[in-house]
């Protein structure tokens, strides 16, 4: 039997408000002003997370899955990655870890550099001014990916619906 999923149920990744109030909030707090050891843990704990992961024989599939089943996609359209070489597979482990290190590098660079530009442009309480476009962006975002899963799952269930009718008429 298969489990049903309720659509009902609060999802907070799939909530706009919920994520912008979230974005737009954390953003008031600038990156370069958290304790030592959270930016330390923040930046090495994803890299080493994604390392581990990409290093791991069938862990990518598996989070995938796992990823597209949390978005309402089907978790099936994603296929078996490939078996490659160990050192193979070190080394895209180093590079996504390495990528992941750097894209928080880049991003307490970037908040930085943002927040310099909006005191430049003399925008009164520049980080609340971040905090509500950064709410702004995400909240769209949300939406958009939220229309995107809708039209998906219409057009999955209008295709069972024409497959059903094909298989009934045969």
């Amino acid at each position: 039997m298969t489990e049903q999923k309720n659509d009902a149920a609060y999802h907070f990744l799939a909530d706009p408000w919920g994520q912008a109030a979230a974005v737009g909030v954390l953003t008031l707090f600038p990156v370069r002003k958290y304790p030592g050891w959270l930016k330390t843990t923040m930046a090495w704990g994803p890299a080493i997370g994604v390392t581990a992961m990409v290093a791991t024989p069938g862990a990518t599939t598996k989070v995938l899955r796992k990823l597209c089943e949390w978005a309402g996609d089907d978790p099936e359209q994603i296929n078996e990655v490939e078996e490659i070489k160990p050192v193979t597979r070190a080394g895209m482990a180093v590079a996504a870890g390495a990528a992941m290190y750097g894209g928080w590098k880049l991003s307490v660079w970037s908040d930085t550099a943002m927040e310099n530009l909006v005191r430049k442009l003399r925008i009164p309480a520049p980080r609340v001014a971040m905090g509500a476009a950064a709410g702004w962006a995400t909240w769209w975002q949300v939406k958009q990916a939220n229309e995107r899963v809708a039209a998906q799952r219409a057009e999955r269930q209008r295709e069972a619906e024409r497959e059903r009718i094909r298989d009934t008429s045969a």
